[in-house]
């Protein structure tokens, strides 16, 4: 088994807990969504990786726009990482979690790794990416021309009943 290294995102920043092998926590400690930030994760990330021979099992939620740094950051980096559906986090630690907190996230994160066989986040390339900001921005685009029709039509209805 590898280390596992754990993350509990917000707005801006990131909580992490570092467990050995043993289930025994190394480090804990909060990171600043920020450049610096980022290459001192990075050194520990690479220092692990050279002294076990394996990079530790990186995990953490998919938090809508806050996970996009840290998500980012491990792509570029080319680090695998298990991005979990926050529905499927919840249900996986519901029996472990006492009072919510990011530490107290982080933390069960990493405990239930240990218990679970999670996927590793599949890369798609840029161009699907590009696809699917372009569909987001189409239905917004979408949603809200229906918004103007109706007012135009209900405003046409107030003036020619």
């Amino acid at each position: 088994m590898n280390h596992v290294l754990a993350f509990d995102v917000s707005m801006g920043k990131s909580y992490f807990v570092l467990y050995n092998p043993l289930k025994k926590c190394d480090l804990e400690r909060e990171v600043i969504h920020s450049k610096s930030e980022f290459q001192a994760l990075q050194e520990l990330i690479d220092n692990i990786t050279d002294v076990y021979g394996k990079q530790p099992r990186i995990v953490f939620e998919a938090t809508g726009s806050y996970s996009k740094p840290l998500e980012r950051f491990m792509r570029d980096n080319g680090y695998d990482y298990c991005l979990l559906n926050p529905l499927e986090a919840k249900l996986q630690s519901d029996g472990l979690r006492i009072h919510k907190t990011d530490r107290s996230d982080a933390h069960q994160l990493a405990l239930t790794h240990f218990a679970y066989e999670r996927r590793i986040k599949e890369e798609s390339g840029d161009r699907f990416r590009q696809l699917n900001q372009l569909s987001r921005y189409y239905e917004e685009l979408d949603e809200e021309l229906s918004i103007v029709r109706n007012r135009l039509h209900r405003a046409l209805q107030e003036t020619f009943p």
